[in-house]
């Protein structure tokens, strides 16, 4: 009997364990270990992408994109090489835009540096390079202060980062960041908003290759032009 308790009391510490910081990313892992993509056919609502209750109001012409990630999420660095392709050839036809994902203190401490990295013009040189320092070289990056260390002599110093790093501007994106999260329901990362209407995310019927070719579809689907009713005069 005191097995078993013993045993119950381990299961109940190790379910606690898969709540909380890693959240969207445990079940990122979940979904994309059983997924195997649909076959060729129409995406249907509700099981291939779903539409935002409300959703966001989009200005300019061209179709937003919105990447929901976290740079500490290994299925979004997974992810990143797929989205980099398909924006080489996609990339003049969208207007691009990444939201990243504030859950727990170290996952906030990257959403920090990835407005950082924005704010100070160096993302397009290491915004590939923060994936590769965590999910490669192991570097978990726990403090501004390391995280400021690594960028020094890379287009900034160190000073200069945790200036900007620190400032209003920078805090004010986050908490903005986070209210997105939570207004368009994002559960599981890497998800993809199409234009503030659609939501595309890994599960039982898209995978990761299959998201991109969702997204192709609700893009022409945005860009086909708006029905008008008109007298035929017969």
């Amino acid at each position: 009997m005191a097995k078993r308790s013993k045993k119950i009391v381990v299961i109940q510490k190790f379910f606690f364990g898969l709540v909380g910081l890693a959240a969207l990313a445990v079940v990122g892992y979940a979904l994309t270990t059983i997924v195997v993509d649909a076959p060729d056919g129409e995406f249907i609502e509700g099981k291939h992408y779903l539409v935002i209750e409300q959703p966001r109001r989009i200005r300019g012409d061209k179709v937003e994109i919105m990447e929901f990630f976290s740079y500490g999420c290994i299925h979004c660095y997974n992810f990143d090489p797929l989205l980099d392709d398909w924006l080489e050839t996609h990339g003049d036809e969208v207007n691009m835009v990444r939201n990243p994902t504030v859950a727990g203190e170290s996952w906030r401490l990257l959403a920090q540096t990835y407005y950082t990295m924005l704010d100070l013009d160096l993302l397009k040189e290491t915004h590939s390079r923060i994936f590769i320092e965590i999910h490669q070289l192991g570097n978990n990056f726990r403090s501004a202060e390391e995280i400021a260390d690594w960028f020094d002599g890379k287009g900034t110093t160190r000073a200069e980062f945790l200036t900007v790093f620190n400032s209003a501007n920078i805090q004010r994106r986050l908490a903005n960041a986070d209210n997105l999260n939570r207004q368009l329901k994002i559960v599981t990362i890497p998800s993809i908003v199409v234009n503030g209407k659609y939501l595309v995310s890994i599960n039982r019927e898209v995978g990761p290759k299959r998201m991109l070719e969702v997204v192709d579809y609700l893009i022409k689907q945005e860009s086909q032009p708006v029905a008008t009713t008109a007298s035929s005069g017969s």
